[in-house]
């Protein structure tokens, strides 16, 4: 029971912060363009999605023993041209290093992906950075396309943001 790893959605207090610490020390000695800075748009993220967004979406946490080992979350999103035209924005998917492998990111991508479907979104977009092949490779697996790279001044220097979506 102790090795056993849940799954839940619902939020509690200090779990925005969970995440955002999760986002901050997951690439901790990494080589790559993340850091405070990264952590600090992260938190601005999550800020945005429950102040300005309303927390319309679900964000899914995969724990044991009360440590959290991988995020992903399905926020929704409407158009300004099509209000009433849902999609989804699939954000912070993530792993902590010591459970990369155990297939944490598949199954929360796939479980978001299904709430997706539920909801009625149209359609889901994601966008990432290039050099994160393990998160990719579970996009491209599902269908997703890539319909923008552009190459922006991001947390530590510059980047390929990549914009992908897929129709529901």
């Amino acid at each position: 029971m102790h090795n056993e790893i849940n799954i839940r959605h619902d939020l509690h207090p200090g779990d925005l912060g969970r995440l955002i610490a999760l986002h901050g020390t997951a690439y901790e000695g990494e080589d790559n363009h993340f850091g405070l800075v990264f952590e600090a748009y992260v938190a601005r993220t999550i800020a945005e999605y429950i102040l300005d967004n309303k927390g319309q979406g679900r964000i899914w946490f995969a724990e044991r023993a009360d440590k959290l080992l991988a995020t992903a979350a399905m926020v929704r999103r409407e158009t300004a041209s099509a209000p009433n035209d849902a999609h989804g924005q699939l954000r912070w998917i993530l792993a902590d290093p010591s459970a990369r492998g155990l297939g944490l990111g598949k199954t929360l991508v796939n479980t978001a992906m299904d709430y997706a479907r539920t909801e009625g979104f149209s359609e889901v977009f994601l966008e990432t950075t290039e050099g994160l092949e393990a998160s990719m490779s579970i996009y491209r697996a599902l269908g997703f396309q890539e319909v923008s790279r552009e190459t922006q001044n991001l947390w530590l220097g510059e980047n390929t943001v990549i914009t992908m979506t897929k129709k529901l």
